[in-house]
């Protein structure tokens, strides 16, 4: 049973996940008391995502570890349902990660700064002062506890309750909603390169989505397929990854089974208001293309508890003062996201058929080699209806680089 719980501090923290971890490490490191609060039993379980971090992007929050690395991943396959694929190389080195131990890593670093952990204790409301969010209240072990905190930071993952209980419109349409499934599969030795990620892309596989295939070592992965939730209904997620895993890793032994949704919109416009920041999945931090969000939550919390450190110093902690944080935000992501978004929609809507025969031009290309620019027009001159996406693309500025 945990100590008594502090009725006061000046930051709580709701939700121990990569971004959570950050932001209690930042704050505990400016000086601030800090609590950091997780609802579940055990930090980094169950496991929600493929697991895959940036290299670079990571080591300023956690040196590198091999206790808790998986796979070092080279390339990134895209694969049509004939086979073909496109090999990429990854923007920076690329780590499958355990989160597991990844995820305790991170909270331990808040705890080395400063920073009280409690699991098992779960948010169950908001305090206000007035218009201000003014603490959270907890419920640990059954009993109920009232903390109050001159800045609440809302962690809390996709469904976070948090961000909404203090008004934030988190709800995405069902068309940038991702309704997915994933599997741990061990067994499957010699039918995967541990060093390639695989995304296998097609209506047939996953309406509106894609699969995903990452090595966790030669004889393990993550597999699992996200498809847009509007489709979800007609082509239901767990049954589709089935047929997968049946097709490509027959006799594979499952040792995990996560289900669950994921917003595909990019950060939401408001991430504050007063007394409260959301960060990570609870901001919606995510690549709009892919859903990958731990390093991109991590890079939020960061960048939140630098404004809210700030923000605390002068004394006001007004959605005005917290909104520098959504500013820095769009300038470091904004045009980014935006563009990315656009190329999920794009590829969503594509026919099975044309977007499997780009695969299989593209597949015959030196990609690795190649501009983005120098791709599309080699693209253009064999499928001349790429100009109207071209078009978007280029007002987007994907093809700018």
């Amino acid at each position: 049973m945990p100590e008594r719980i502090a009725d006061v501090c000046d930051v709580i923290v709701v939700g121990a996940g990569p971004a959570g971890s950050v932001a209690a490490r930042v704050a505990a490191e400016a000086g601030l008391s800090t609590l950091l609060v997780e609802k579940r039993q055990e930090i980094g379980a169950p496991v929600r995502c493929a697991e895959a971090v940036g290299a670079e992007a990571t080591r300023p929050y956690l040196p590198q570890d091999e206790r808790w690395i998986n796979a070092h991943i080279a390339w990134y396959d895209v694969v049509n349902p004939a086979g073909d694929r496109v090999r990429l190389p990854p923007t920076e080195p690329t780590w499958i990660v355990d989160r597991k131990v990844f995820d305790v890593a991170l909270a331990e670093t808040a705890v080395r700064a400063g920073a009280r952990v409690l699991t098992s204790t779960a948010a169950v409301g908001l305090l206000h002062d007035g218009e201000r969010v003014a603490g959270v209240r907890l419920r640990a072990f059954g009993k109920l506890h009232e903390v109050r905190a001159r800045l609440v930071i809302a962690a809390d993952g996709t469904e976070s309750q948090v961000a909404r209980w203090a008004g934030l419109k988190t709800v995405p349409p069902m068309a940038d909603y991702y309704s997915g499934a994933q599997v741990l599969l061990s067994g499957i030795g010699g039918r995967i390169d541990p060093t390639v990620c695989e995304y296998h892309l097609g209506s047939s596989l996953a309406p509106g989505g894609y699969v995903w295939v990452f090595p966790k070592g030669a004889d393990r992965a993550n597999v699992g397929l996200v498809v847009s939730a509007d489709r979800a209904a007609a082509a239901r997620p767990m049954a589709l990854l089935d047929r997968f895993v049946e097709a490509h890793f027959p006799g594979a032994s499952i040792l995990h089974v996560v289900v669950g949704g994921i917003p595909a919109t990019g950060a939401l416009r408001r991430m504050v208001t007063h007394g409260l920041m959301a960060v990570g999945d609870a901001a919606h931090q995510a690549d709009p293309l892919t859903a990958g969000g731990i390093n991109l939550g991590m890079f939020g919390a960061e960048m939140a508890l630098q404004v809210g450190i700030e923000a605390l110093a002068r004394g006001d902690v007004s959605a005005q003062a917290l909104s520098a944080y959504e500013r820095r935000w769009a300038d470091r992501f904004g045009r980014q996201h935006a563009a990315l978004y656009q190329v999920r929609r794009i590829v969503a809507g594509m026919e099975d058929a044309r977007l499997a025969e780009l695969i299989h031009t593209a597949s015959r290309l030196p990609v690795a080699e190649m501009t983005s620019a120098q791709l599309l027009t080699s693209l253009l001159r064999q499928h001349p209806r790429l100009l109207l996406e071209a078009r978007t693309l280029l007002t987007t500025g994907v093809l700018l680089k």
